[in-house]
């Protein structure tokens, strides 16, 4: 995502001044998160990590690190899920098994782990599971690939979009509070907010 930026001169953490510090903090927390994980092993943060990485194109690892921390922090939470499809389990569940399927298939077709496969074999493997078209194996007979994978897909984009790196990268100004937004008409910006021409 960073190669292809429009305001590669861009920093949003340049404006935290402006912030509140409560905001101020949580944002600083995400540029340098811990790493640390109570709910994932440290084989499923990798693989978390590696799966991020291939659905958003990404290679830095603190954005990576980031997705992975949250990741594990939204499965660790007592915190329920608001929602969920009938027949699909809890997500704690959801992920550990689907993890263990993702293996299985990765060993199946190429006989290594997920995080071992080069980078056009890890996206066949995860369009199978998007498609609902990945062949059977123990875990998917406990959950459902396509499950899984909208999960994941979900949680890793929310986590992505969150970060201030790549808030930069998309030219998003950040929080505006308590400064707010002024030159709301379209195509005008603040005189704070990303351009496309640096200036």
């Amino acid at each position: 995502m960073s190669e292809s930026s429009y305001y590669p001169w861009y920093n949003v953490w340049d404006e935290h001044e402006h912030w509140d510090p409560h905001t101020r903090q949580i944002v600083a927390k995400r540029r340098t998160p811990v790493v640390s994980h109570s709910f994932l092993t440290r084989d499923e943060a990798l693989l978390i990590q590696t799966l991020a990485g291939v659905l958003t194109d990404e290679y830095r690892q603190e954005v990576l690190t980031f997705v992975t921390q949250h990741i594990d922090e939204s499965l660790r939470s007592p915190v329920g899920e608001s929602q969920r499809k009938a027949g699909v389990p809890e997500k704690k569940t959801l992920y550990r098994v689907g993890m263990g399927g993702l293996n299985e298939l990765s060993h199946r077709m190429y006989r290594t782990d997920f995080i071992g496969l080069k980078r056009d074999q890890q996206e066949e493997l995860l369009s199978l599971l998007e498609s609902g078209r990945a062949p059977q194996t123990p875990a998917w007979m406990q959950v459902q690939p396509k499950d899984f994978f909208k999960k994941v897909l979900f949680d890793v984009v929310s986590a992505y979009y969150s970060h201030p790196l790549v808030w930069s990268d998309i030219g998003y100004g950040g929080p505006a509070y308590p400064r707010g937004y002024v030159r709301v008409e379209k195509g005008l910006v603040d005189p704070w907010e990303a351009k496309r021409d640096g200036k």
